[in-house]
């Protein structure tokens, strides 16, 4: 905006305010959620004009041309997504702002960091400009570890000099969830370069650090780091809060921690509370909403309404930044939220910029025609696998086996007894309840492949009798496959890579359920809508046929088992990783 167009709004903005000239819009009758003052504004009236809000509250004198009566609903600010990652609704940002801005969500925070460890810096501008279409405000913080350790093959590696040519962009807002906690505290050199090069441009550094405690938390504090989305328990979020770190209460798909989290609100902290999905599915979002549920699950779990609001709006924008978000007040964007109570959080209507863009869970704009970006095509590159591929052995009658955790993203590290066969090989059908995990490098070709064990994956006592494979394995997204026998899981192996990356179930050889991510194996520009009903079909079919239990998200738990930053026992290509003492282990625990 040039300077003589932004005196013209500013003398625009004051006569609308003053009623020397009608805004565009009245919205009368509202129960206003007032974050700052903390309050509900009875038969509020709120005045729009170019986007902005110009007055809200009572006994305002402005005056508009056309006028919305919400006969006493509730309003508050767009909802704000402290932490995202676009890439994990398997949309690209177009779809996926027609997935979310029906349920209130108006502004997200997106850390590009899954495309970033396929495509590296294209995949990072890629992002940024398909953001650019989206009907929503998307700000970005780069990733921060491409790839988030040593311990696996990525398709990229961002060094800082990389980043720097984005620091200064308007969009970006700091650094991403710095996951190498160990690597920082090492004072890895490059890394260290990565927090100096946010700090100089003024910007923020976001934190992931799961049972780091004490001193070592001292120091990753005095680095920067100003939030942390990992917390697990109330003790965790006290000795955060108190070394000055916003804590992002989670609802997603994959990692839940507002039930855990809720116990440590008090009216004395809850203003380093903000609100995150971290990794929205579509088809989850569908049944039960994006920021609206995570509100709806912080007020079931005690936390003040009011509060809550709070932290999907306000508390957010003032952490970012973000002065033109987070309130409805003079001078702010005119993005809103409006819903039916305090308790449900169930969305009527919903206005970015001063237009209302979505009613009753439908957007209102026409859909976009979808493109197909050249970049992030043709991003599965693999060696020939074969059954033979995924033999286990251990001599020692024992194995270690990642044991899972419903709704958790932490899994145990078990060692069991296991049955073999004379040579030690293992075969899951002599050892009920477990199931094989292997993944695979799919961005060089290297052949690069680790095999495992699972626990937890499919219901007591039921069979599984097949393969599930996906390109979606956080961080460095190579395929991650699982099954009871190796020739399923080398056909769902082999079907991936005639995808060109996706979700595919396999029984027999043959394919049941698909799900083509053509985008970098990770997404797709197909509609919101078509895409979360193929997923849902894809997850139904999969808890049905191969008795996976209820809370354990068949593709979002099985694209965090090779995330080698999360405790404790996990799984890369290049073999099972204890992520407490940062190193590869063996399969038997004697060797």
């Amino acid at each position: 905006m040039s300077q003589s167009t932004c005196i013209e709004s500013i003398k625009r903005q004051i006569d609308c305010a003053l009623g020397k000239v009608p805004c565009e819009w009245h919205l009368k009758n509202a129960r206003l959620v007032d974050v700052c003052a903390g309050r509900i504004v009875e038969k509020a009236d709120i005045f729009i004009d170019s986007g902005k809000v110009v007055d809200a509250g009572v006994n305002c004198k402005a005056h508009a041309l056309k006028t919305v009566d919400l006969k006493g609903a509730f309003v508050a600010p767009g909802f704000i997504d402290a932490h995202v990652h676009i890439e994990s609704s398997m949309l690209s940002p177009v779809q996926f702002a027609r997935l979310i801005v029906p349920f209130g969500t108006t502004t997200i925070i997106a850390d590009p960091h899954e495309i970033a460890n396929v495509l590296g810096m294209d995949g990072i501008r890629h992002m940024m400009a398909e953001a650019k279409k989206a009907q929503m405000t998307v700000r970005f913080m780069l990733p921060s570890c491409v790839p988030a350790t040593p311990f696996e093959t990525s398709g990229a590696e961002l060094k800082a000099e990389d980043l720097a040519s984005l620091i200064d962009d308007p969009a970006v807002l700091g650094l991403a969830e710095l996951m190498n906690v160990p690597g920082l505290l090492a004072k890895d050199e490059d890394l260290i370069k990565k927090v100096a090069m946010t700090l100089k441009a003024g910007k923020l550094i976001d934190g992931h650090s799961p049972l780091t405690a004490g001193a070592q938390l001292s120091a990753y504090a005095a680095s920067g780091v100003t939030s942390d989305h990992e917390c697990s328990t109330p003790e965790e979020v006290e000795e955060r809060v108190s070394r000055g770190m916003a804590i992002f209460m989670r609802e997603g798909s994959a990692g839940q921690n507002v039930e855990a989290l809720s116990r440590a609100v008090t009216q004395k902290n809850s203003r380093f509370y903000c609100l995150c999905t971290d990794d929205a599915s579509p088809d989850d979002v569908i049944e039960k909403g994006h920021i609206n549920n995570v509100l709806r699950r912080s007020v079931a779990c005690g936390v003040d309404p009011i509060e809550a609001v709070r932290m999907a709006t306000i508390n957010t924008a003032l952490h970012f930044g973000l002065k033109e978000k987070g309130a409805i007040t003079p001078g702010r964007d005119a993005d809103l939220v409006i819903f039916d109570n305090l308790t449900d959080f169930n969305v009527k209507a919903v206005w970015v910029s001063g237009m209302c863009v979505a009613e009753e869970g439908v957007m209102l704009t026409a859909e976009p025609e979808a493109s197909r970006a050249a970049v992030s095509q043709n991003s599965v590159h693999i060696k020939p696998v074969t059954a033979k591929d995924f033999s286990l052995v251990t001599q020692s009658g024992k194995a270690r086996v990642i044991g899972l955790h419903e709704g958790d993203l932490v899994n145990d590290h078990l060692i069991v007894d296991v049955k073999t066969d004379a040579q030690g090989h293992i075969d899951c059908k002599d050892n009920p309840g477990l199931l094989k995990i292997a993944v695979i490098e799919r961005h060089h070709a290297t052949g690069n492949m680790g095999v495992g064990l699972l626990k937890g994956y499919r219901k007591d006592g039921c069979v599984f009798n097949g393969a599930i494979a996906s390109t979606i394995a956080h961080d460095s997204h190579n395929i991650v496959v699982v099954g009871d026998n190796d020739e399923d899981m080398a056909a769902a192996v082999s079907a991936i890579e005639k995808m060109a990356g996706g979700v595919v179930l396999v029984r027999d050889g043959e394919i049941l359920k698909s799900l083509p991510l053509e985008i970098a194996g990770l997404m797709t520009d197909q509609k919101a809508v078509e895409t979360a009903r193929r997923k849902k079909d894809l997850i139904e079919t999969a808890h049905r046929e191969f008795n996976i239990p209820a809370k354990v998200h068949p593709v979002m738990t099985l694209g965090f088992l090779p995330l080698a930053v999360i405790p404790y026992l996990r799984i890369t290509d290049l073999g099972l990783f204890d992520a407490v003492s940062f190193k590869h282990v063996d399969i038997d625990p004697v060797a």
